[in-house]
């Protein structure tokens, strides 16, 4: 392959490298400890969807189910989250497996939670007020992980 391919194949890749991650590297580089879609609720250390935002523990029935989040050869562990509407739920992900691109940790669909896992700050906390199934991936879409909430 020519040189120049090489250098275009570069290029191209880390393009859509710096557009995928824009808003992650922009908060770590600014010192910012949650991306964006993430409300930080005052007081708690927790994180909350805006659409779901209220008092931890406060869910439907008043139960909280407290997870912890690990990552292993790209795979996030457990892999299925399985909790009743309602729920509030709380994932503490742990910082030494959660690294690189795994250390971001999106929960999709109408959800939209997205955040940075660090050594101060490991903790996801909102009310599972939608059923369904929702994917759970890092910023680079591997992980592969699941909320099932019924």
């Amino acid at each position: 392959m020519e040189k120049r391919a090489v250098w275009a194949i570069i290029v191209i890749v880390g393009a859509v490298f710096l557009t995928m991650h824009a808003g992650h590297i922009g908060a770590v580089v600014s010192g910012a400890k949650t991306p964006t879609p993430v409300v930080q609720i005052a007081g708690t250390g927790s994180q909350s969807q805006s659409g779901s935002a209220g008092i931890p523990g406060a869910g439907k029935e008043g139960v909280v189910e407290t997870f912890t989040l690990t990552a292993s050869g790209g795979q996030y562990d457990p892999a299925v989250i399985r909790v009743k509407q309602g729920t509030t739920i709380r994932i503490e992900g742990d910082p030494k497996t959660l690294s690189g691109c795994m250390a971001v940790v999106n929960i999709g669909g109408d959800y939209r939670i997205s955040k940075l896992i660090s050594r101060e700050d490991n903790v996801i906390e909102f009310i599972a007020d939608k059923t369904g199934t929702f994917p759970m991936y890092c910023d680079m879409g591997i992980g592969n992980g699941k909320l099932l909430v019924e």
